[in-house]
């Protein structure tokens, strides 16, 4: 997810703002939350935002899901086109018991947020780990291949499509509300990357108290550092923690009335559907970008799984 005011350093002193540095950060912050098709190709992000890529090979990527067809069940869940080839969105699901509660993750929904893309092997290997599936856990990964390919936050044609979740122009958005109403979740978490030095949640107004603060208190058990502020520079009422307000709220049911736009937090809300929305940093190490989502997934598995 993008910021409004640029990035620091960290550790580095702030900078001081000026005419121009104002100028730059109203463009910023225009283009990441007002429009949203701000290009006509995957323009990469600018240099100051500072994204640090992963490695990452689609066709590698791809082959690493299907070397898991024991225990899941893999499939294309549909493709988008650019430059003349077909780029597969695909489908994971566990075998879990048709009664059990459902979990989906969205990965990849910003391209160059790769830490959600690459952590999507490991967790399944976790999953698996776990003996027989108590929870039924939905995966599309990528849902921005092209993005995720030109390492960059927009699909192919420009759009982002965390801002399409109210007029669907994009093929990925389409996918993604097809699966929501096939597989029926109880709760979804949505894997993303942001410019601060650590890790916190969104949490929309249908997660259920108390769930969030446990999944995160796992977190930090499991050495994911976590943020006090989130990417705007707001203070978190606790640390990782940063529930939507009633205020938040408001805004961007203003926000997708007369502009258009919806992320999938705000869809979800209007389902009746929990989303939590994890925001790692995009820099650092990739052992420890990657913890952040396999560990708040399986928290949320623990979470959901029905008690004996």
């Amino acid at each position: 997810e993008p910021v409004f005011m640029t990035p620091e350093p960290s550790g580095a002193p702030p900078q001081k703002r000026s005419l121009a540095s104002l100028r730059r950060d109203l463009q910023m912050f225009a283009k990441y939350h007002l429009v949203r098709q701000p290009h006509r190709y995957p323009a990469p992000a600018e240099a100051e935002m500072r994204v640090e890529l992963l490695p990452y090979d689609p066709s590698a990527h791809e082959r690493e899901l299907r070397s898991h067809a024991e225990h899941f069940d893999v499939e294309t869940l549909g493709s988008v086109a650019y430059r003349g080839r077909e780029h597969a969105i695909t489908w994971l699901r566990n075998r879990a018991p048709a009664s059990a509660p459902r979990l989906l993750v969205l990965s990849g929904v910003h391209g160059n947020e790769h830490a959600g893309i690459v952590s999507v092997p490991r967790l399944l290997e976790r999953l698996v780990a776990l003996g027989e599936p108590r929870v039924a856990v939905g995966i599309v990964t990528p849902v921005n291949p092209i993005g995720a390919m030109e390492g960059s936050r927009f699909n192919g044609q420009g759009f982002d499509i965390n801002r399409d979740f109210r007029r669907f122009d994009t093929e990925e958005a389409r996918l993604v509300r097809q699966v929501i109403a096939d597989f029926r979740p109880q709760l979804i978490v949505s894997l993303h990357e942001g410019p601060q030095d650590a890790s916190f949640v969104f949490v929309n107004r249908r997660v259920k108290a108390g769930l969030a603060e446990r999944a995160i208190a796992q977190l930090a058990e499991h050495g994911v550092r976590l943020a006090t502020t989130d990417y705007f520079g707001r203070t978190l009422p606790a640390p990782g923690y940063a529930p939507v307000s009633l205020t938040n709220h408001l805004l961007t049911r203003l926000w997708a009335l007369t502009l258009g736009m919806m992320h999938t937090g705000m869809y979800a809300d209007e389902l009746g559907i929990g989303e939590l929305t994890l925001e790692s940093s995009w820099r650092g190490r990739e052992e420890d970008r990657v913890r952040a989502h396999v560990e708040l997934v399986c928290a949320l598995v623990a979470e959901l799984t029905p008690a004996h």
